[in-house]
């Protein structure tokens, strides 16, 4: 418990959940701006105890009890479709948050961050899996863009201000408390209401989907990991379950755990989406000698379960 450790995005989706899992092992503190007024975002933050309401872009360290010895950062402007329409929140929150917190970090002497990257900086791949030298010059969202220029401009501080970090590449997270806005949650409510759900391409797009909580153990694991690395060592993993399915599957395993019929509405992929994911771990298990374990219908499951008893409309 002697190590301090600081989650930015704290109330969010995955900072919820590895609030949870770190409060046994370190002494933990959590920000969030809470500024988008989400209901699930002020619903987490009332089960969260040391949350403090402090934006990323405001000089949080000083706002501290403690000034912490590792840094996760996961604040950020999520998901792909609003990204297209509103980019300059994601400019905002994504690239001028990010380098407010390598300043923080700089200015505070701060030398360990664990930070939030996405599978969204890969270029398009149909049917192979992605590994971390894997082109990620061109990405079609500009959710994507922003998190690469993250991952730029954390290498370049890495190298000149000697900060340790580690990036890693979400794929497609899921379970419980996830976010209403997240494809899972508007599935869980499209089938509860009886409505049809939509999915585009025919619902043959592929994604790996990862249960948040093999997301939180690996942080776990890498906050013990990143202390003993040399100083100014930038390393990106990518972190995803590996078995990429049709969202559709998805879908219908959803309905066959809530009991219920489904229906769909087919649209067209949207040009900023891309077809098919798939995580290559091999990199992550050769470091750190762990890959994602929690299987889809176990996840699934859980996240069911939750649904049932405490969705954001009750």
């Amino acid at each position: 418990m002697d190590k301090n450790i600081l989650i930015t995005g704290g109330a969010g989706f995955i900072g919820f959940h590895l609030n949870k899992i770190l409060q046994n092992q370190f002494n933990v503190s959590s920000i969030d701006s809470l500024n988008d007024q989400h209901i699930a975002s002020i619903i987490r933050s009332k089960r969260i105890s040391n949350l403090s309401k402090v934006d990323i872009n405001d000089g949080f360290i000083d706002q501290l009890n403690t000034k912490p010895d590792v840094v996760v950062h996961l604040a950020a402007e999520t998901g792909i479709a609003a990204s297209l329409m509103h980019p300059e929140k994601y400019l905002i929150a994504n690239i001028q948050g990010t380098f407010n917190v390598l300043e923080q970090c700089r200015k505070n002497g701060i030398k360990y961050l664990i930070y939030a990257s996405s599978s969204s900086v890969y270029a398009p791949k149909q049917e192979t899996s992605m590994h971390e030298q894997d082109s990620s010059d061109v990405q079609l969202s500009f959710y994507g863009t922003s998190k690469k220029l993250g991952e730029v401009m954390i290498e370049n501080y890495c190298k000149q201000y000697g900060i340790t970090a580690i990036g890693l590449r979400f794929f497609t997270v899921y379970g419980s408390w996830t976010r209403p806005d997240m494809a899972a949650y508007k599935f869980m409510m499209q089938i509860e209401n009886k409505q049809p759900v939509t999915l585009y391409n025919d619902g043959q797009i592929f994604r790996d989907f990862t249960h948040v909580s093999d997301i939180v153990i690996a942080i776990s694991y890498l906050i013990k990991k990143i202390q003993s690395e040399d100083a100014g060592l930038h390393q990106i993993f990518n972190l995803g379950y590996g078995k990429p399915i049709s969202v559709k599957h998805y879908v219908d395993v959803i309905a066959d755990y809530m009991k219920s019929s489904v229906s769909y509405e087919f649209k067209k992929l949207p040009d900023n989406e891309l077809t098919y994911t798939h995580c290559n771990n091999d990199k992550l298990y050769a470091y750190l000698g762990y890959k994602p374990t929690c299987s889809l219908l176990t996840g699934i499951d859980e996240m069911v379960n939750w649904f049932k008893l405490n969705k954001y409309e009750k």
